[in-house]
């Protein structure tokens, strides 16, 4: 076995530092073997060194090796979504396996290099033709990808292409029915674009195309669309609670003016008004903030990293349980709002701790993977308490619903919110007795890390 086989059997086993140590032994040797200063890059990248990573294959790629490019291209994808210098850098790199192709050279993988560069294209409003022309490329080459459909369709609905869009959704359903974001975006599609009086030839038409799966589809469509009716309803109260705050905000701030403006009797009773009132300003805020969610800002994030620092933020504070954490390896990265998926996370972390601290402990566990078959990232809050009551399982995300006297009911709804901003979904599986587990899917975009 050369040095090239032992790097490799160590990299498909994650054992990154040997396989480094291979590929340093190998170059001694063959200082010009590509494959080997690639394998050294991603051992680099792996092990967190950035930057040497970089080197090693920038070193291969000015020498023509393909997937150097690629992987180029991907982690100038992780350096910044909104930077143009990066985003050039990117596009660079996969144009450079596609120019290659074209002149000859061989490339298993040249779908997934269309769809990072539609992906890329996309993030430029007056690239959309570019992304869109890239996205076919890619699915002529793989035609069977229900993601590359999906995110096609996202981008013909963009453009105003509601009919190519909405075919483009149904293939991906028909392609992975487990597949969420299409149903989201389907549903989205008729709740905007398709009058009522036309909804039932719609409808329709999904049990003509879809035949024996038509009722599970119309199902999901179903309670996509019950979700978007509640999204408009909070939205509208979102827009008249937010000026309520403001001046309840303004409320406030006399309020305390006049505390201290006030002496004696009166001065501690106006203080003690003006507590009260800070706690219920507190509360409206909270219950503002489960309605809708921020603008997100997303970025090429490590769900991996991000899951361990928040497991390390509550080792830090006193509580009867602890939390472990589960990582599996090789997880990529997915594109979204760091903030907002910390906030998500602690939420439900919180709500894991709170129910065990109520009790005698227990034990956490929050864990991050990679599905495959769905292509999605998914983080899990399991614990081992009492569990949920049947009856609470399809209420406990409603904001402002608790069944305990010092929780406020709005933790689950805000994480959920930041889930469906992500095209994300937040389910709960639970028995009496046998504690709950809260599963976060996100589904993973082509700018996603793959090696």
């Amino acid at each position: 076995m050369n040095w090239l086989d032992r790097a490799v059997e160590a990299c498909e086993g994650a054992r990154w530092a040997e396989a480094l140590d291979w590929c340093e032994r190998g170059l001694a040797q063959v200082p010009d073997d590509l494959e080997l200063q690639y394998r050294k890059g991603l051992c680099h990248l792996e092990l967190g060194d950035e930057q040497v990573a970089i080197a090693a294959l920038e070193t291969a790629a000015a020498r023509g090796h393909l997937e150097s490019h690629y992987q180029l291209g991907l982690l100038a994808m992780r350096q910044g979504r909104r930077n143009a210098r990066f985003r050039e850098r990117s596009l660079g790199h996969f144009e450079a396996i596609v120019h290659a192709v074209e002149e000859g050279r061989e490339y298993p993988a040249l779908d997934r290099v269309f769809f990072a560069l539609g992906s890329q294209y996309n993030k430029d409003p007056q690239c959309r033709e570019e992304a869109i022309r890239s996205f076919r490329q890619g699915l002529a080459i793989n035609p069977l990808s229900a993601v590359g459909h999906n995110s096609l369709g996202q981008l013909l609905l963009q453009g105003g292409q509601v009919l190519g869009a909405m075919g483009e959704f149904k293939v991906a359903i028909q392609l992975d029915p487990k597949l969420s974001q299409p149903y989201a975006n389907l549903a989205r599609l008729f709740f905007r674009h398709v009058k009522p009086a036309e909804l039932e030839q719609e409808y329709q038409h999904i049990c003509e195309e879809f035949a024996q799966s038509a009722p599970q589809v119309l199902a999901r469509l179903s309670l996509e669309m019950v979700e978007l009716g509640k999204e408009q309803v909070y939205e509208g109260f979102y827009t008249k609670g937010h000026r309520i705050k403001n001046l309840m905000g303004i409320i406030g701030s006399r309020l305390r003016g006049l505390g201290r403006k006030a002496e004696g009797a009166q001065r501690g009773e106006l203080n003690r008004l003006g507590g009260e009132y800070e706690v219920l300003y507190d509360e409206w805020v909270g219950f503002l903030e489960a309605m809708k969610t921020d603008k997100i800002h997303p970025a090429m994030t490590d769900i991996g990293h991000l899951v361990r620092r928040v497991a390390a933020g509550f080792d830090r504070q006193v509580w009867k349980s602890a939390i472990q954490t589960r990582v599996q390896e090789g997880l990529p990265c997915v594109e979204a709002d760091e903030r907002m998926l910390r906030e998500a996370i602690i939420n439900l972390c919180l709500n894991a701790l709170e129910i065990l601290e109520e009790g005698r402990g227990g034990q956490v566990m929050l864990g991050a993977g990679y599905d495959v078959e769905r292509s999605l990232v998914f983080v899990e809050v399991e614990d081992d308490g009492p569990g949920i009551e049947e009856e609470h399982l399809e209420l406990i995300f409603e904001p402002g619903f608790t069944t305990r006297e010092r929780g406020n009911g709005y933790g689950l709804s805000i994480a959920r919110r930041i889930a469906q901003a992500h095209q994300g979904v937040l389910r709960v599986k639970s028995r009496r007795g046998h504690g709950t587990v809260f599963r976060l899917d996100l589904p993973l975009s082509f700018a996603s890390v793959q090696t």
